[in-house]
């Protein structure tokens, strides 16, 4: 078992290559139901999707030139990390900014998604203008999902998933650090704020959902809740799997590449695991699931930052997430434009908004966090420095 980071590289086997490649080449499409216009998408993917993009995986796509740009763009590392009387082969990039006070920031992806869809908060590592936060920015593989190993039994939900990546940072030397995700990557992240908030001490998420108001605590909030007191943009968004999925969380207008598609794809193929798909039924369980995180507020001692994106497919109020979400809610922001995937389709919002977050955090956690994370990255050892 190692027990310190090892530097990865992505390499995927002829022979698996071979197999992927005669299922593409043989594959059938099932013909489509002819739909009205406008609701080509009501029965799933259509075929005039599926088509064009099967065809661009036989005759274009190139995995192994994709490969390579992965192998460029990422800093790769696993380490072995045990949870539950299990190790887990934890998949992660990491880069490390050369700017002085520069944060540590876990980026948490979800389903569909993947580690990749950091590729553009990279440039936090070295923003523009000497008032940017510049971030050290950790970004692992969910266990079970794409590059990380799966879980060996069952009960392993999203507590025990925030307990890996919270001893990741530590081992990477950040005892104090903060963190960015949506999907499932914002459960997980939450997790870790409601277990580990003197560490965790700063969160910023980009899908803002959360259990209706109780009664007893808040029942002004409930009250409008039960009687629809919205906005009409508030209205408008509450009516808000891989091409599907990414299809109807994002913009008419965004226009997603097919060799991304077909490469998220090819990196849920390659794991070799149902981990992606075993994540839900663990978020069932009463103790370790999205009820149990969605139940209970983040404490004060965490500054929590919301990016609300319309095309997402989840939405609370600000009125009604500042009494079920969060005590220390820090900056909310509601964007025109924008979907579940907004650090591949709209970075620049997002980036914006991560910058904004930092600066609004309260002076007591962020001289906390100053005083704690430099310390630890000062005494960081040469392996850490030089490998990760």
């Amino acid at each position: 078992m190692s027990s310190q980071p090892k530097p990865y590289t992505l390499e995927v086997s002829s022979d698996f290559l071979d197999w992927v490649s005669n299922r593409v080449n043989t594959a059938r499409i099932i013909p489509d139901l002819n739909h009205p216009a406008g609701k080509e998408w009501d029965y799933g993917i259509p075929t005039s999707v599926v088509e064009p993009l099967v065809e661009h995986w036989k005759t274009k796509y190139d995995w192994k030139k994709v490969e390579k740009r992965i192998n460029d763009t990422f800093k790769m590392f696993t380490i072995d990390l045990e949870e539950d009387d299990q190790v887990i082969s934890l998949h992660f990039a990491h880069h490390r900014s050369e700017r002085p006070g520069a944060i540590p920031l876990i980026f948490a992806h979800g389903w569909p998604g993947n580690f990749i869809e950091v590729e553009s908060i990279l440039q936090l590592t070295d923003p523009g203008g000497s008032e940017a936060q510049a971030f050290h920015i950790v970004a692992p593989s969910i266990p079970g999902f794409t590059l990380s190993s799966s879980p060996t039994k069952p009960g392993f939900g999203l507590k025990k998933i925030a307990s890996v990546y919270h001893k990741l940072m530590l081992r990477l030397g950040y005892e104090t650090y903060v963190g960015q995700g949506g999907d499932w990557g914002s459960f997980i992240l939450r997790a870790l704020a409601l277990h580990y908030p003197s560490h965790l001490i700063g969160l910023h998420i980009n899908l803002p959902v959360t259990l209706p108001p109780s009664p007893f605590r808040n029942p002004l909030t409930l009250f409008y809740l039960a009687t629809r007191q919205f906005t009409p943009e508030e209205k408008k968004r509450l009516l808000a799997w891989i091409r599907e999925k990414v299809e109807l969380a994002t913009e008419e207008d965004f226009v997603w590449d097919p060799d991304m598609i077909i490469t998220w794809t090819m990196l849920y193929l390659i794991s070799g695991s149902a981990g992606h798909a075993r994540i839900y039924k663990e978020a069932n369980s009463d103790t370790d699931g999205t009820a149990a995180i969605l139940g209970a507020k983040i404490s004060k001692e965490v500054g929590l930052g919301v990016s609300s994106f319309p095309k997402d497919i989840g939405y609370a109020t600000r009125w009604w997430a500042d009494a079920t979400m969060a005590e220390n809610i820090v900056t909310w922001r509601e964007h025109e434009k924008g979907g579940h995937f907004p650090s591949v389709e709209c970075p620049d919002a997002l980036i914006e908004d991560v910058q904004e977050w930092i600066k609004a955090q309260n002076s007591k956690s962020f001289s906390l966090f100053r005083k704690t994370s430099f310390r630890t990255e000062s005494q960081s050892t040469g392996h850490l420095k030089s490998a990760c």
